[in-house]
């Protein structure tokens, strides 16, 4: 089974890993916005019930969820996922440096840690055409 392509466009992004921390500032946020009254009765139960979860491994729950933090905060989920895609991307192009010797692998390698160039390779990969996108 493929994840689900919030971005709408071509090939399927892997999805991120879900955290119970985030589960749980996605119910607050949910609440306090009155967004938790507009999901679906199975979403409202699922996002309660996932909050006292310590550790989300199933990708179908983490599908679900995800789909849910789309509708409960979107902003968020667009971050979360361009922070997951930024990573997949900077880490192929550091296997692709050490691949060629390229000298300044250690270049690459330090902007790993640099959260603001993640973010922005990931928005520029989420904002690419599929079609020039390649694979991840």
């Amino acid at each position: 089974m493929t994840a689900h392509d919030p971005s709408g466009q071509g090939p399927e992004t892997p999805l991120p890993p879900v955290t119970p921390e985030l589960v749980r500032a996605a119910y607050r946020r949910a609440l306090r916005y009155g967004t938790y009254w507009r999901l679906r009765p199975e979403e409202r139960a699922v996002l309660f019930f996932a909050r006292f979860i310590k550790l989300i491994r199933s990708p179908a729950l983490r599908r679900v969820l995800y789909r849910i933090l789309e509708r409960v905060w979107p902003e968020k989920a667009r971050r979360f996922l361009a922070l997951h895609v930024g990573l997949r991307a900077l880490r192929r192009r550091a296997e692709l440096a050490a691949r060629i010797g390229y000298r300044k692998l250690k270049e690459v390698l330090s902007r790993l840690r640099d959260l603001e160039y993640v973010l922005q390779v990931g928005y520029a990969v989420l904002n690419t055409p599929s079609f020039y996108r390649g694979e991840l």
